[in-house]
């Protein structure tokens, strides 16, 4: 009977063990189940609004050389005398080639229109004035102020750095050369007319 009773008593710690390993295993509460994480849009981030603010840009202005010529009439003429008007100078290679003479036209009726500004045509290669009495006559050149002067046209160059014939340079009512056209082509002439045009009236 007492060996009865021990082994109950060894089997029932033994149970009571055990139980008290799977306790031990067994958490108390269940661990919570995590939803999974949806799907949300980012928010857009809107870009600072930036004011614009005016801005000016300074154009350079280069100061036209001084300079005086003699007209056909012999009159004098110089860069003081054009003071307080817009001045179109033309400085031609060969007077009487079809470029020269499309030039000369072109520049004449531009003059019947803007009688405010001042056209002069200058001979880079110092013609005769007989040459230019006769040229001037032949092509009918009431407007334009027909000269030959090579030292004048040297003068422009090296203000320029670069100026190759026939070429085209605008002084404005302060002395300022504001446009020149460097080489001109023949199928280039009715384009810079229209631009010459345009600068004419902004300059005023």
């Amino acid at each position: 009977m007492g060996i009865l009773k021990l082994s109950l008593v060894i089997t029932f710690l033994l149970y009571s063990t055990a139980l008290a390993d799977w306790y031990i295993l067994i958490p108390k509460k269940p661990p919570e189940r995590k939803e999974k994480p949806k799907k949300v849009p980012l928010p857009r981030l809107k870009p600072n609004k930036v004011e614009v603010k005016p801005y000016r840009i300074e154009v350079r202005k280069i100061l036209s050389p001084e300079f005086a010529v003699r007209t056909v009439d012999l009159k004098k003429v110089t860069k003081k005398d054009l003071e307080g008007k817009n001045v179109v100078i033309l400085f031609l290679k060969d007077l009487y080639s079809p470029l020269s003479e499309l030039l000369l036209s072109t520049l004449q009726e531009m003059a019947q229109k803007d009688r405010d500004s001042v056209i002069l045509a200058v001979d880079a290669n110092d013609s005769d004035f007989p040459i230019l009495r006769k040229f001037k006559e032949h092509m009918g050149l009431k407007r334009i102020v027909l000269t030959a002067d090579s030292y004048v046209y040297t003068e422009f160059k090296e203000r320029l750095k670069e100026l190759n014939l026939p070429s085209l340079v605008v002084i404005d009512k302060y002395g300022f050369i504001r446009f020149f056209a460097n080489d001109i082509k023949e199928g280039e002439v009715t384009r810079i007319s229209r631009e010459l045009e345009r600068i004419l009236r902004s300059l005023g």
